[in-house]
């Protein structure tokens, strides 16, 4: 639940006027992914087993740590260098 809603807040202030938008297209992208990663999770477990279909998905879940440092390093950045003009 914090991480989503960090992620509505963030696109709140970051698509000010566009906000709904925005989180409308946040939320059928997470309904979409909601609905397909289960049907391949039955597959993973099948192929992996418990022991590496587990460790596949910490491994990713450790990739993706580092991502909210650089958004706020690089976020400020990131957001003048691809600002919303003429819309």
């Amino acid at each position: 639940m914090a991480v989503f809603m960090t992620i509505s807040l963030y696109l709140i202030d970051a698509f000010a006027i566009y906000a709904a938008s925005a989180l409308a297209a946040n939320t059928v992208i997470r309904s979409i992914m909601g609905a397909v990663l289960p049907l391949a999770g039955q597959k993973m477990y099948i192929k992996l087993g418990l022991g590496w279909g587990n460790s596949l998905l910490a491994f990713v879940a450790l990739g993706i740590v580092p991502v909210p440092w650089v958004i706020l390093v690089y976020g400020e950045r990131i957001r003048k260098r691809f600002e919303i003009k003429n819309l």
